[in-house]
């Protein structure tokens, strides 16, 4: 391989360059100086990266910051955090609302002390100078005492009765005196701080030594104020029996003396006259002012003389300072309900807990109740009201597990209206249904609660088209029912058409007839029907043809007037809906107690105008009914306002004429039958034949 000169040239220059003694390229001006830029730059770097450290470092600062400003800004908005109810800060609210409480009552008998103490002074003043001029009558002279050895003889017997009775007075005074100077130590010993590690065990102990001090510093008190009024008519007594006795101990009476003896006694008549009015007034009127012990005492005396307590005797009864979740949760929520500081309410709301109150205090809803509504009430902050929403949502998810099961819990029907009454529907109607399950006998309604409002609410309306044990379901239903009904006042059928496209509607009725409940949706009954009305009613025979349902007739009777009453003059129904079974069953039921007769009467009529009774499967049976209610003495005791039994006898005796010849061949046919068959007796005990034709001469007439 021959090489170029150019190429050997350039060995050469290579060769000659990688000397050990030759200059390296990379030092030069140009290379140094770009190292040094590069190092600048990474010095550069590194500051930079220190400085963003910081930066980052002051960013965090500063959201932690923002953070906190947040939240203290909307803080009054925003629920307490969930704490449990042997909460340290809650119960020292609580010994502070409890103290509060007794504070008031406490002032209250102290002023009543303090003024008794006040007027006995006064009184013992006054009464003593009439004591002692009285005392010294009866005291023999020292001169008597100087001339004779024996003792004086009695005074006289008008004389005695008057220091008697200002002695006594004095004595009830003093005593008056020492109870009101013992009742207001004691009352100063119930606001000490009571001992205790801990402000629950404060508060307990406080809220026990409380009713164990009520009684007895209640009927001190009681004991105070009829005493004072005892001593005071004592002395009035002696008073005027010393002037009446020093009216008449002249040779004829004192007539100005007299007077004034009247007038007293007339005086203190009325005083005693009011006293018995203001006491009367207090029993017959449960918010009289005029209540008092002695009023209270005449309202009790009836259970107490029934009731008998046995105590067995020891000369000292120990306290129990104990308490268990039930106690705890009652005290806690009867304190609530006495709180008058709204401040102190922030402090006590985060123990606030339905859960807590439905596994130890179910026994008093009373309880449950009166905290709720102080809790909301509008001297409350934002907060405490949110706490509470927060807590409602908290107890449905509590519902919504396992630990909340019906047979354990067995929540009254209380405990399910008060829910039911916080929910909003139509949107919480789940959450209603959801705190139905609590009660006996509704576990099924469990898996309605999984469902979107609107199929939930459609489901309920149907709850009572089933078989077997329902529980008290009532609440909820009625809630569903009646917004159904407002949303068809409001002409929202939109919405209406929307529910009941979740369910069959005539399950709607069937469930409706089969409840409990007076309330008449007419409107729900007429819209569910309307543009199918037999179809309705053929698909609602079986229910209203069952006797089990008769005691619902007047639902039966106001749903079938309402299907039927749309239906046009002279529409016939198809033949196979026979409703004569009802008709029957109302018949046999004429003479029971409630007979649902009359109520019924009215639609069976208007069911009769629209159907031929020649093809209904008992017209012996319609005859006897028809009969009933054109009886122009059936119903001549009691006849309605409104003048619908004559309209309805009128109706019965032109059904009758149209199908004499009917009935006529019926009766023919069966005349053999006739007189061992229950429904044969006519009430005017005729023939069928005999009683048709009376009815006609009637309306020829």
């Amino acid at each position: 391989m021959s090489t170029s000169p150019d190429n050997t040239s350039l060995m050469d220059a290579g060769l000659s360059s990688t000397g050990p003694k030759d200059k390296d390229l990379f030092d030069t001006p140009l290379f140094n100086r770009l190292l040094g830029l590069i190092e600048k730059q990474n010095a550069t770097a590194e500051e930079q990266k220190k400085t963003l450290e910081e930066q980052k470092k002051t960013l965090d600062e500063h959201g932690r910051k923002f953070d906190v400003l947040i939240k203290d800004a909307f803080k009054d908005g925003l629920p307490y955090e969930e704490k449990p109810l042997t909460d340290e800060p809650t119960w020292s609210a609580l010994y502070e609302i409890a103290v509060e409480k007794l504070r008031e009552q406490a002032e209250e008998w102290k002023g009543l002390m303090d003024v008794s103490l006040v007027f006995i002074a006064i009184f013992l003043a006054v009464l003593t100078a009439f004591l002692v001029p009285t005392a010294q009558s009866l005291s023999p002279s020292s001169g008597e005492g100087d001339s004779a050895s024996a003792p004086p003889p009695l005074p006289p017997r008008s004389a005695e009765n008057v220091c008697a009775l200002y002695y006594v007075s004095l004595i009830t005074a003093m005593c008056n005196a020492v109870l009101c100077v013992l009742g207001r130590q004691w009352v100063g010993k119930l606001l000490t701080k009571p001992i205790g590690n801990s402000h629950l065990e404060r508060t307990i102990r406080h809220e026990e030594r409380t009713a164990l001090a009520y009684v007895w510093i209640r009927p001190l008190v009681a004991i105070l104020y009829w005493s004072l009024l005892l001593s005071i008519g004592i002395f009035i007594t002696g008073l005027l029996y010393q002037l009446r006795n020093l009216a008449t101990s002249f040779d004829q009476d004192a007539p100005i003396l007299l007077a004034a003896w009247g007038l007293g006694i007339v005086l203190a008549s009325g005083i005693l006259a009011s006293i018995a009015a203001t006491t009367i007034h207090a029993v017959r009127f449960e918010n009289s002012p005029f209540e008092g012990a002695l009023s209270r005492a005449i309202m009790k005396v009836v259970g107490f003389v029934a009731s008998r307590v046995s105590r067995s005797w020891e000369w000292r009864v120990g306290s129990s300072w104990s308490w268990d979740s039930q106690k705890q949760i009652c005290t806690y929520f009867r304190l609530i309900a006495a709180a008058s500081d709204p401040k102190l309410l922030d402090r006590v709301v985060p123990s606030f807990s339905y859960e807590s109150w439905l596994l130890h205090g179910e026994e008093s809803a009373h309880l449950l109740q009166g905290a709720y509504d102080r809790l909301v009430a509008t001297d409350t902050s934002i907060r405490v009201r949110e706490t509470i929403r927060a807590q409602f949502a908290r107890f449905a998810a509590f519902c919504r597990g396992d630990n909340a099961s019906p047979s354990r819990d067995g929540a009254g029907h209380g405990l399910i209206e008060f829910l039911i009454g916080q929910c909003s529907f139509p949107m919480d109607c789940p959450l209603g249904v959801l705190f139905t399950t609590l009660g006996e006998d509704n576990a099924d309604l469990r898996a309605i609660s999984q469902l979107p409002a609107e199929e939930c609410m459609a489901k309920v309306l149907c709850t009572y088209d089933q078989t077997g044990n329902l529980g008290d379901r009532t609440e909820i239903y009625s809630q569903t029912l009646s917004y159904c009904h407002d949303l068809l006042h409001e002409g929202k059928e939109a919405d209406l058409t929307r529910i009941l496209s979740h369910v069959d509607p005539t399950s709607v009725l069937r469930s409706y007839i089969r409840s409990s409940i007076v309330y008449i949706p007419c409107l729900l009954t007429r819209f569910i029907a309307r543009g199918r009305r037999p179809e309705i009613l053929r698909e609602l025979s079986p229910s209203l043809n069952d006797s089990a349902n008769l005691e619902n007739v007047g639902v039966m009777a106001q749903v079938l007037d309402d299907i039927v009453g749309g239906l046009p003059l002279g529409r016939r129904l198809p033949d196979d809906i026979d409703l004569s079974p009802l008709i029957e069953s109302v018949y046999q039921s004429r003479d029971e107690v409630g007979s649902p007769l009359r109520g019924a009467k009215d639609a069976i009529m208007a069911y009769l105008d629209h159907c031929d009774i020649s093809m209904l499967s008992k017209p012996r049976a319609i005859h006897k009914f028809l009969e009933l209610c054109a009886d122009s003495r059936r119903f001549a005791d009691g006849e309605d306002e409104d003048g619908s039994d004559h309209r309805t006898r009128t109706r019965a005796r032109a059904v009758l004429a149209d199908y004499q010849s009917f009935f006529s061949r019926v009766f023919d046919d069966n005349r053999a039958e006739l007189p061992n068959a229950d429904l044969d007796s006519s009430p005017s005990g005729l023939p069928a034949e005999a009683s048709v034709r009376i009815e006609m001469s009637e309306m020829s007439t």
